[in-house]
């Protein structure tokens, strides 16, 4: 494989140097590209044009010349706002303003020129451009867009303001984008890929407003770019020619939200009433919270056009009460964090681009067991956690000749992350109340984790003529990445009173389970978990484990890539691309994890109708595999896992209990022919301009996914050692692995006139699947045919129609209204239970199978600006949920006992959905509610289908803004 770069790495040196000089508009992960045609008044192509590129964002200026057909390209540009400047002699000459360039963009800039002498006609450039040459589906949110349409500080961030792009739907901080679960997307600040190794969810924070534009692509990739879910890129502030900064703070408290004005019933063991009560749904003086958000930035030059700066800093603290319902006051959950960012800019040459970039993200969380929502945990049963993430990245952009292209990166990211007990204490047994589900004493879970992703980065891109012209793009990609972890149990179970840990935790008691002798191993260090009121011959229960070491894995993947712009007219652009991704892992002892390999052709076309960018139809077809996360090779780790049960009975004396002890080696194994993740993605579309400043887009899109993967265990009756397989079940059972996303949507941009500017979505979908996991992370499939049953259908993401309206009016005085509004019509959840076995879950209807209610929600900030000279002060007010909404958005899909399955006990995999011959009514009918049962798996009894979590009511937040 190491052959395969070298070769064509040598090859692409010796194509560049032999290409002949002509110009081209490709595009990177964080530069962008104009381009278009110069005419006279007849039509004719005016070569011989001069086009000056100026702007705040780009260090000094750019040039190129139009060619023999009018036409020019110039690339390798900061995304911002340009002006452009032609002339020739003997003709008028032109300047375009307020030119928008974004990241992986090159919009069309076609202007006429006609005779005359010593005149510059200044026009204004159209705020909304059309690539003309683009096949992907992306949304860009540019600088004053983040700053005026993303309401509520919980909102200013690059994650949860992606909310705001059509077929993205929020899951937390990690969205699910057209059907891909949260952890199929890729996260880049300014071309560094940030994305946790392990989880594969974002990896960091940052000040919001250090952030120049976000852009995601949800489909249509090129082939630089992998994973099937959705690529997010965060391009951050460079600085300037001018010192600039801003200082921004936003507040809330509980003064500033409203009571709930609706009733609700609630269930007996989860808020603490009897049944039947009413509460509201949210009463603030049990739910409240409050935020503190103070932000700064500031940068400017260390010399003009040549070296500049930019630095920035975030604080944010926030406060969550749990609710007292049980006599006591749980824990407030607190975050705290630092975010800061670094950025060096240096162009020694023209046309040479050095950069320097540094993040650094650290948090203390307080009460992370109950994650500050529940009232379950006393304060002494609580943990915290510390994270840290940092960024070390350096970049060279060069525009060597108008022919040749190159850009370099290279970055570390370290990250590391602790959940302890709050007291610090590590021998204390914690205590959890069987009946009550009260946890108290100790905090009862030890982790810790680092992990660490290195990238190199090289690409360079170079144009030929033949038959028609070619914008070639060829790139390399090494990455390594490593995730070391410990998590174990607290307690030393020689602190339980009449319990005898000496005699219990030694290598020399023998602990007989399922007819099999063990032994714990010598020098095993025991941990306990102390469990009260298990039954009535029960009292108390000691559930000991022990401590395991750290353990390591790695993941080295080499990637190469190249992607042809191609024109074989000028109307006709077709992108055609070529991905290869290959992935060795190591587990360090464990069954070894077969590597991946992929190749991922890409075929894009886009026809501009007129040839000026105002109508262009497009269409897309590609395979886009998964970068698979840390996961993969830690399920093969070798580490013993021991659960020994002893329960206490009336009498106060100690027993070794069989049921519920084990012992094994949590490692597991892997299919042979196990094969990487991937979809099939497919879209057609038309790009409309219908007035100079506003364009629509209609686009169909489809994704399928394929060779998903999941541990798989055997069945309950015949259990095998659990292994990775892409088709878990028995052989010849139907694959139960699935999904895929169908979509239109109407995406409309405008900026009607120059004080007004918004987006509009409206997402038609289905969004299905049988799994929503992020692969062998949960204990879907895991036997046969438990929980193999309903498995398919309608995906926690699904709503049939999604609408989405942001913008921003800047009014008279100095006012400025920001709007967000979005609403759907209504997504899923499930009727499903713990299976009886504790194998997983059970679906009793097919998954998705119920509806919430329509949401709607919209918020509205109003900003008063004073300025004074260069420096302006801003007031800001802001409303969430403006109506005060109190929509239902989850329920209690888990009905309690099922008490016969009227004839479905026997299930056979006749039914490639159900894996049953009976239907959901069936499987519904026998289902009671018995309101007495208030404890273990019957706790939710009695509130099946009954609303569990709400809409929060409307709330404010003031906030003061300074910028210069």
């Amino acid at each position: 494989m190491q052959k395969l770069f070298v070769r064509a790495t040598t090859l692409l040196a010796v194509l560049v140097l032999l290409m002949p000089g002509v110009m081209l508009a490709q595009t990177s992960r964080t530069t962008g590209a104009i381009q278009g045609t110069v005419t006279d008044s007849q039509g004719n192509a005016l070569p011989g044009v001069t086009v000056t590129i100026t702007s705040p964002q780009l260090q000094g200026s750019r040039t190129e010349v139009t060619d023999a057909d009018g036409k020019y390209a110039i690339p390798a540009l900061p995304p911002g706002t340009y002006k452009a400047e032609y002339t020739l002699s003997g003709v008028k000459n032109q300047v375009r303003d307020g030119i928008e360039v974004h990241a992986a963009q090159a919009p069309a800039i076609n202007v006429t020129m006609e005779l005359g002498v010593s005149e510059t006609v200044t026009v204004t450039a159209s705020q909304v451009v059309v690539d003309p040459t683009q096949t992907q589906t992306q949304t860009v949110m540019d600088e004053d867009h983040l700053k005026y349409t993303t309401v509520g500080s919980a909102n200013r961030s690059y994650q949860n303001v992606l909310a705001q792009a059509p077929g993205v739907t929020t899951a937390g901080g990690n969205p699910q984008v057209s059907g891909a679960n949260n952890a199929q997307n890729d996260w880049y600040i300014d071309g560094v890929n940030s994305t946790d190794p392990v989880t594969h969810t974002f990896g960091g924070n940052m000040a919001f407003d250090a952030i120049q534009e976000i852009s995601v692509i949800t489909l249509g990739k090129d082939a630089e770019y992998k994973s099937s879910g959705g690529t997010v890129n965060v391009i951050t502030k460079s600085g300037g020619n001018e010192f600039s900064g801003s200082f921004d703070y936003r507040y809330n408290d509980p003064d500033f939200l409203e009571q709930g004005k609706e009733k609700k019933f609630v269930a007996p063991t989860t808020f603490g009433g009897p049944v039947g009560a009413e509460s509201l749904r949210f009463d603030k003086n049990l739910q409240t919270d409050k935020s503190e958000q103070p932000q700064a930035t500031f940068g400017g030059p260390v010399m003009r056009d040549k070296l500049w700066f930019f630095i920035a800093t975030h604080k944010p603290e926030t406060n969550r009460v749990a609710p007292n319902l049980f006599g006591f006051q749980p824990a407030d959950r607190t975050f705290t964090g630092w975010n800061t960012h670094g950025k060096i800019t240096f162009t020694p040459w023209s046309n040479q681009t050095f950069t320097g970039k540094f993040t650094d993200s650290h948090a203390l969380i307080t009460a992370t067991a109950s994650n500050g929502t529940s009232s379950f945990f006393r304060p002494e049963a609580e943990t915290q956690q510390t994270q840290h993430s940092w960024i070390y990245a350096g970049a060279y952009d060069a525009v060597l000749s108008s022919k040749w292209l190159a850009n370099f990166q290279i970055s570390h990211r370290p990250s590391s992350l602790a959940s302890t007990p709050m007291s610090g204490d590590l021998s204390t047994v914690g205590v959890i109340d069987n009946a009550t589900s009260i946890r108290s004493v100790n905090a009862t879970n030890d982790q810790g984790r680092t992990a660490e992703r290195n990238e190199l980065i090289a690409s360079t891109t170079y144009y030929m003529e033949k038959m028609g012209t070619h914008a070639f793009k060829v790139g390399v990609n090494f990455d390594h990445t490593e995730f070391t972890s410990y998590n174990n149990a607290t307690g030393n179970p020689a602190n339980i009173p009449g319990f005898d840990a000496g005699t219990f935790c030694n290598p020399a008691f023998t602990y007989t389970v399922g007819g099999v002798a063990n032994h714990l191993p010598a020098g095993t260090q025991c941990t306990a978990i102390l469990t009260l009121n298990v039954s009535a011959a029960i009292p108390r229960r000691i559930t000991m484990g022990i401590i395991n070491p750290e353990s390591t894995v790695e993941g080295d993947t080499r990637s190469f890539y190249v992607q042809d712009e191609w024109r074989p007219i000028p109307r006709l652009t077709a992108r055609l691309g070529l991905r290869y991704d290959a992935t060795d892992w190591e587990n360090h002892g464990g069954a070894p994890p077969p590597s991946f390999e992929l190749w991922q052709p890409r075929v894009g076309v886009a026809y501009d109708i007129f040839n000026n960018a105002s109508s262009v139809v497009h269409a897309y077809g590609g395979k886009i595999g998964d970068e698979n996360q840390l996961t993969y090779p830690s399920f093969g780790v070798p580490l013993p896992f021991v659960s020994i049960r002893f329960n206490q009975n009336t009498a106060g004396v100690w027993s070794f209990s069989p049921t519920g002890t084990q012992f094994a080696v949590s490692g597991g194994l892997y299919d042979d022919e196990v094969d990487p993740s991937y979809s099939n993605q497919y879209s057609v579309g038309i790009t409309q301009r219908v007035f100079r400043n506003t364009s629509v887009d209609l686009t169909v899109e489809k994704r399928t996914q394929h060779n998903l993967f999941e541990d798989y265990c055997g069945t309950l009756a015949d259990q095998l050692d659990c292994y990775i397989t892409n088709h878990p079940g028995p052989a010849g059972s139907p694959q139960p692995l699935r999904a895929d996303w169908r979509g239109a949507i109407l995406k409309v941009e405008s900026r009607p006139m120059n004080w007004l500017d918004f987006t509009f979505s409206w997402t038609h979908s289905k969004s299905r699947g049988s799994t929503e996991s992020t692969q062998n992370q949960n204990t879907s499939f895991d036997y046969f045919p438990n929980t193999f049953v309903n498995t398919y259908g309608y995906l926690t993401d699904d709503a049939s129609d999604r609408v989405k309206l942001n913008g921003y009016a800047r009014l008279p005085w100095d006012f400025i209204v920001g709007l967000a509004h979005v609403w759907d019509s209504g997504q899923t959840f499930s009727v499903s239970r713990a299976d009886a076995t504790g194998a997983g879950t059970e679906f009793l209807e097919p998954r998705g199978s119920r509806r919430l209610p329509h949401l709607s929600q919209t918020d509205l900030q109003l900003q008063k600006d004073f300025t004074v000279g260069r420096f302006r002060f801003g007031l800001i007010g802001s409303v969430i949920n403006l109506f005060n909404k109190e929509t239902v958005t989850a329920r209690n899909g888990g009905p309690g006992t099922l008490a016969t399955y009227n004839g479905c006990v026997g299930k056979t995999a006749t039914d490639p959905n159900t894996f049953s011959p009976c239907s959901a009514a069936d499987r519904l009918t026998g289902l009671y509610t018995d309101p007495n049962q208030t404890t273990g798996a019957n706790r939710f009894a009695g509130t099946f289908l009954q609303p569990t979590a709400f809409q929060r009511p409307r709330r404010y937040e003031v906030g003061v803004r300074f910028e210069f």
